[in-house]
Formats: C-alpha cells, sequence, structure tokens
C-alpha cells in the first residue's frame, strides 16, 4: 500500500527506511521524497514510525 501517493512510496519503502536508522518523518522524507509535496502522508508517516518504536522497546 501506498504511504505517499504523490512520489509513489510504499509502507515498505518507509519500513525499509526505518531499519535502515531512520527516526524521523524529515529523514524518510531526505530518503524517499515522502511528504515533500502535498504533506497528507506524514501522519501515517509518523504513526509508522511510533509503531516500529513500540515493537523495538515492547
Amino acid at each position: 500500500m501506498y504511504a505517499c501517493v504523490c512520489r509513489a512510496v510504499t509502507e515498505n519503502e518507509v519500513h525499509d527506511c526505518i531499519a535502515a536508522g531512520a527516526t524521523s518523518a524529515k529523514q524518510i522524507r531526505d530518503t524517499t521524497g515522502a511528504g515533500g509535496d502535498c504533506a497528507r502522508c506524514v501522519r501515517k508517516i509518523c504513526a509508522i514510525l511510533k509503531r516500529s518504536e513500540e515493537l523495538t522497546t515492547a
């Protein structure tokens, strides 16, 4: 599923960025471009980051 429709960035690409060490929506934007246009996806990216953070601390 797409996390960012404007830049055609998938959720898997976001997860890959997180696995590579990204810890913020800005870092993901810098790598993939997601959130660089209309920014509607930033909330979704932040939710993915939060879930990932919760899984690693649990």
